[in-house]
């Protein structure tokens, strides 16, 4: 199986590779790869980059009890064709390992010292140069809270932290013909702004791997896409009243310098969140703009092959509206509003099944108590974690917000997707879909969490599908 290597750069770079992986538990298809993702954000303590590294854990735990692993289950099975369909693989589960042992890129130093500014004389041309290009809030920052918006930071500092990477050099040796690189990050920030372009060249002028500097890339930078609270009222040193003019310029330096075979480019400046001004914590909600972007991907995945010169893309939306569903978003976003509403209508099946006394397939193919109290858990442990993101970016400006999810599991379900109608009204109709999906299986195992995943795609397929 051939392998995607996703970098994800900053803060942007996570939360985009989050809503990556919430699409391929829903069945967003990647043509067959095996996605292996990297995360690069030497704000080792954020909260958003530890709850990823849980969600990828989560993730992983539901792929393998319905598929198996390799070096343990001999009742191995192909992946789904719906749910959870898509292998997620740990770089360093390639060298046999079961955790990462990568040194970690948080450095307590402070910019002056891993400069060491302190030894170069007064007088010297370079204590003129260090005074020009950086300000003295710039050096005296703790590297381990990452850049603070500050790309001339990032470009000196995280090219020496990542020649010291596992990852890099795991990267290096198993990186085969066929397999590719994407890329996550921002433009307007610090990390990725600064990491993208380092990273990038360090692929391309990899020296003594040919197949690495001829690796196909794509990459999704993200334009800005919301706002902070005033500065001067937090004592923060980040201010998004300059991310649109670093964006000026960091596509000045890319328009020269930074050429992946694909390069999606996606943004909002009209209907902006505004968060709280926090770069230590960063708690901003799921963002419909992350979802977009991840979709670039896919896209890449599926659709594209390498061309004489780079390539550039970009999306956009019907109307602009600041909540956005089918019709608002335009048919190019189809696939997008239906994977997402198969999950939720996942999610009413898993809610219903529990307490469905006489359902006949808890005889027939174990939907029982003991299932629900075991692989069960796993399934309903990121199922909650999906809702939380659903409803984030449901909830967030701009809004995604496709479904009309009843009140109660009984509600009406035929119009579910709005400005889209199901055939099935109510909730018994697509407990009969999985009945008669379970009449004509195509396997004969033991797994009961594969057939409930197998046959919920199937009953809800059947309504979802003709979208």
């Amino acid at each position: 199986m051939s392998k995607a290597f996703v970098f994800c750069i900053g803060g942007t770079g996570l939360r985009i590779m989050k809503s990556a992986v919430m699409l391929m538990a829903a069945g967003m298809k990647t043509n067959g790869y095996e996605i292996c993702p990297i995360l690069i954000d030497p704000h080792e303590q954020l909260e958003e980059k530890k709850n990823l590294d849980l969600l990828i854990n989560d993730y992983i735990d539901v792929y393998n009890k319905v598929v198996g692993k390799a070096d343990v289950d001999k009742d191995q099975h192909n992946p789904l064709d719906g749910f959870f369909c898509t292998p997620i693989k740990r770089y360093y589960e390639y060298d046999g390992k079961q955790n990462d042992t990568s040194t970690s890129l948080a450095d307590n130093r402070t910019l002056r010292d891993f400069l060491e500014v302190g030894r170069i004389p007064a007088n010297d041309i370079n204590r003129f140069l260090v005074q020009t290009i950086l300000s003295e809030s710039n050096l005296n920052n703790a590297l381990s809270v990452g850049f603070k918006g500050n790309p001339n930071v990032g470009t000196i500092v995280l090219g020496n932290l990542i020649d010291n990477q596992d990852w890099w050099e795991a990267f290096l040796r198993h990186f085969k013909d066929g397999d590719r690189v994407f890329i996550f990050s921002s433009i307007f920030g610090g990390t990725g702004a600064s990491g993208f372009p380092l990273l990038l060249n360090k692929i391309c002028n990899c020296e003594g791997h040919p197949m690495v500097q001829k690796a196909f890339v794509g990459a999704v930078t993200v334009f800005p896409y919301f706002s902070l609270e005033d500065p001067s009222t937090t004592k923060s040193d980040i201010d998004s009243a300059n991310f649109i003019t670093k964006t000026k310029a960091a596509l000045a330096y890319y328009e020269k310098n930074v050429n992946p075979d694909y390069l999606y480019y996606i943004g909002d400046i009209s209907h902006q969140a505004s968060y709280d001004n926090n770069e230590a914590e960063q708690k901003n909600s799921a963002h419909f703009i992350e979802m977009i972007a991840a979709t670039a991907l896919f896209d890449f995945l599926r659709n594209r092959s390498k061309q004489s010169r780079p390539q550039y893309m970009s999306r956009a939306i019907e109307d602009d509206k600041e909540v956005l569903d089918l019709k608002s978003l335009g048919n190019g976003y189809k696939e997008e509003v239906r994977i997402v509403a198969n999950m939720k209508l996942l999610n009413l099946l898993m809610e219903v099944l529990k307490d469905e006394t006489f359902f006949p397939l808890k005889k027939t193919h174990g939907f029982n108590k003991k299932f629900y109290n075991s692989d069960f858990k796993a399934l309903d442990k990121f199922m909650g974690k999906f809702n939380t993101w659903y409803d984030e970016i449901s909830n967030n400006t701009r809004g995604f917000s496709p479904l009309s999810i009843p009140k109660s599991t009984s509600g009406d379900l035929s119009k579910f997707i709005k400005h889209f109608s199901f055939n099935a009204s109510r909730d018994h109709e697509l407990l009969l879909d999985m009945i008669e999906a379970s009449k004509i299986p195509n396997e004969n195992h033991h797994n009961v969490l594969r057939y409930f995943l197998d046959f919920a795609y199937t009953a809800i397929n059947n309504q979802t599908g003709k979208l």
